[in-house]
Order: structure tokens, then C-alpha cells, then sequence
């Protein structure tokens, strides 16, 4: 394992922590409260970049950008289950 690969790792560990309030908030409130484009581009941006890793022999941080990128898509899934935030 290259110095490289911990140190996006940890990056991908903050980062996936730091949605998980996110998510249980959506799910306990039943309100999508992140815009769609938000989530969409996240989604998309983080499988890309999960494709990088493996491409570059990166699997720990693949790994762990898997689950930042599926922790995008239940927020994106959350958004469009739960329609838009009435105020």
C-alpha cells in the first residue's frame, strides 16, 4: 500500500462520516433536504472517481469510495422519495 492510497483513504473515511448525519436526518424528518443536482453530480463525480482508483491499482480507496458514493446516492434517493421541502 502506497502512502498515497492511506492518505486518500482517510480523506474517503471523512468524507463518508461526514454524510451519515445527513442520512439519518432524511430518513427521520422523510424530507429530501439536499437539491438533486447536489446529489446527482456528487454521485457521478464519486463513481468517477472510484474508477480512477482502481484504474490506478488504489483499491482500499476504491473501496472506500464506493461507500461515499452509494452514501450520495441514498441522499439522492432521499431527495426524490420524499419530494421537495414545503417551508
Amino acid at each position: 500500500m502506497v502512502w498515497q492510497d492511506i492518505a486518500l483513504s482517510i480523506a474517503s473515511i471523512i468524507f463518508a462520516y461526514s454524510i451519515i448525519p445527513q442520512i439519518f436526518y432524511g430518513f427521520k424528518t422523510k424530507k429530501g433536504l439536499i437539491s438533486l443536482q447536489l446529489s446527482i453530480l456528487s454521485v457521478v463525480g464519486m463513481a468517477a472517481v472510484t474508477i480512477a482508483y482502481f484504474s490506478l491499482n488504489l483499491y482500499f480507496s476504491g473501496i472506500l469510495s464506493i461507500i461515499v458514493t452509494l452514501s450520495w446516492a441514498v441522499l439522492t434517493y432521499q431527495r426524490i422519495a420524499y419530494g421537495k421541502v414545503k417551508n
